[in-house]
C-alpha cells in the first residue's frame, strides 16, 4: 500500500509512504494533520499496530510509540497542545487485552499517557474543542458507566449516568464469565467468554454452543456490557445450553503475528475453539464437551458448515446462516485480503462445497433470498454437492430477505435455530409456540 502526493501545479507524484508485507496489509491508516504539515500512521510494521509522524517536509517517519500492544483508533489531534489522543488494547499490564483505553502523546515530551485507566472498554466521543472527552465504559460483567472527561489528565469533571439492571438481575439473569486457554503454540493465552442459564445447576451436564465468527477483521469477546447483552446468547442459554464465544489465533486485534495464522489458512479458524471447549469440559464436571453445537451468520456461517467437515468426530450440530460457503464465490476484497491473490489451491481445499463428502452431524443451512453481500448461490452450490454426496441435511431460503434478517423473517429464523439444537443437541421436543412479549 502506497501513499502518494500529488501536485496537480506540475501534474508531479512523489512517494510518501509505502506498506509493504509478505501477508496482508488490512491495518493501514494515515491522517493528514495540516497545521503541521504531516501524517499521523498507524501501522503494523514493527509487528503491532503504532502510531507513526511522516514529515512532509522532509518525507521521513519515524516511530511515536513502541510496544507489544494494539492501537485500535486514531482518535484526534489537539493543534494547541500538541497532543496526538488514540485508544489502544493490551497496553496496561494484567488487563484483558480486548479492552480499549484512551491515551494521548505529547509530541514535546515525547511520552504516552494514560486517560482512562479504569480496568474496562472505554468507548470515547471528544467535544469539539478537543478540552473534553464523553468516556462510555463497561465489561463483560459490569454495566456502563457514563461519564465527561477532561482532555488534559482523564479527570471525571462529571458524572452522566450509570445503566440501571435491576430488571435483569430481578429475572435471575446473571452476567458471563471470562476464561482463558492455550492457542495452537502452547503459549499465547486465548480469551472467551460463557453463558449460563439463570436456573444452572452445577450437578448437572450441559451441551456446549459456539457461537462463531472467526473472520480475521474483527474479534468476538464481548468486550462492553451492551455487546453481552445485544449477541442474545443468554436467550439460548436458557434452553439449557453453555454459550461460548472464544477469539483463537488469527483474529485481529492482537500482534500482526497473532493475525497471521488465519492468513491463507481460514479453514483452521476454528482450532482453538475446539481445544478451548475441551479445557473446559475437563476443567467443569457440568460442560458436556461430547455434545456440542455452533452456529454463525455470514463469515460465521462459514464457520459452522466448515465445523461438521473440518471437525466432524467434535461438533455434532450446526447452524449455518447467509454463509460464504466458499470464498471463490465471494465478494473480491475480502478474501483476496485474507486468502490472498491469485486464487490457487488453497480456496478449493478450505471450500465447505469442496469438503462436502465429509459431513457428520446435523446441519441447518439458512439464506435469504436476496442477499446482496454473501451471494445465496454459494449456500445452494453447497446444497448440491450435499444431494450428491447424499448427505442428509436441512435447508431454509428466506425469500425476501436480505444479508440480514428482519421482521417476521428474523422471529422465525431465530425460532428454528433455537429449535434446532433444542431436538438434535439437547434431544429434547422444540416448543413452536412463542410469546415474544
Amino acid at each position: 500500500m502506497t501513499v502518494l502526493e500529488l501536485d496537480l501545479n506540475t501534474s508531479s507524484s512523489r512517494t510518501l509512504i509505502t506498506e509493504e508485507s509478505s501477508t496482508n496489509i488490512d491495518n493501514f491508516e494515515y491522517r493528514y494533520i495540516e497545521e503541521r504539515n504531516a501524517i499521523i500512521v498507524l501501522s503494523e510494521r514493527s509487528g503491532w499496530r503504532q502510531l507513526y509522524w511522516h514529515d512532509l517536509a522532509t518525507n521521513e517517519t519515524r516511530a511515536l510509540t513502541q510496544g507489544d500492544y494494539y492501537i485500535d483508533s486514531f482518535e484526534g489531534f489537539d493543534r494547541y497542545s500538541n497532543r496526538i489522543y488514540f485508544t489502544a488494547s493490551g497496553k496496561e499490564p494484567g488487563v484483558n487485552p480486548y479492552f480499549s483505553h484512551l491515551y494521548a502523546y505529547d509530541l514535546e515530551a515525547e511520552a504516552v499517557y494514560l486517560l482512562t485507566p479504569e480496568e474496562a472498554h472505554h468507548q470515547i466521543s471528544f467535544s469539539q474543542d478537543d478540552k473534553y472527552f464523553f468516556d462510555n465504559f463497561s465489561t463483560y460483567d459490569q454495566p456502563t458507566r457514563s461519564v465527561l472527561r477532561s482532555a488534559a489528565d482523564g479527570t471525571i469533571v462529571a458524572e452522566i449516568a450509570q445503566a440501571d439492571i435491576a430488571g435483569l438481575s430481578a429475572m435471575g439473569w446473571e452476567a458471563p464469565e471470562a476464561f482463558e486457554s492455550l492457542g495452537r503454540d502452547g503459549q499465547t493465552t486465548i480469551y472467551g467468554a460463557l453463558w449460563k442459564p439463570s436456573n444452572f445447576d452445577a450437578s448437572k451436564k450441559y451441551p456446549v454452543i459456539d457461537h462463531s465468527y472467526t473472520g480475521p477483521h474483527t474479534q468476538m469477546f464481548p468486550r462492553s456490557f451492551r455487546t453481552v447483552l445485544a449477541r442474545n446468547n443468554q436467550a439460548l442459554a436458557e434452553l439449557g445450553f453453555i454459550v461460548v464465544q472464544i477469539d483463537g489465533m488469527g483474529t485481529a486485534g492482537r500482534s500482526k503475528e497473532f493475525h497471521n495464522y488465519s492468513y491463507k489458512n481460514m479453514g483452521k479458524n476454528l482450532t482453538e475453539h475446539v481445544s478451548a471447549i475441551q479445557e473446559l469440559g475437563e476443567k467443569y464436571s457440568w460442560i458436556d464437551a461430547n455434545r456440542v453445537g455452533i452456529f454463525g451468520h455470514s463469515a460465521g456461517g462459514f464457520d459452522a458448515g466448515h465445523a461438521l467437515l473440518e471437525f466432524p468426530d467434535f461438533y455434532r450440530v450446526a447452524v449455518s446462516s447467509s454463509a460464504d460457503h466458499d470464498f471463490r464465490m465471494e465478494k473480491a476484497w475480502w478474501p483476496e485480503m485474507y486468502m490472498g491473490w491469485p486464487v490457487d489451491s488453497s480456496y478449493h481445499e478450505v471450500s465447505n462445497i469442496t469438503m462436502a463428502g465429509k459431513l457428520k452431524g446435523k446441519l441447518l443451512l439458512v439464506h435469504g433470498g436476496l442477499d446482496d453481500n454473501v451471494n445465496p448461490s454459494t449456500t445452494f452450490k453447497l446444497a448440491e454437492a450435499l444431494v450428491n454426496a447424499d448427505k442428509e441435511f436441512d435447508l431454509l431460503i428466506l425469500p425476501s430477505q436480505r444479508h440480514g434478517y428482519q421482521g417476521k423473517a428474523s422471529e422465525y429464523f431465530r425460532k428454528k435455530r433455537w429449535n434446532y439444537f433444542v431436538e438434535h443437541l439437547a434431544g429434547k421436543e422444540p416448543i413452536w409456540e412463542i410469546d415474544w412479549e
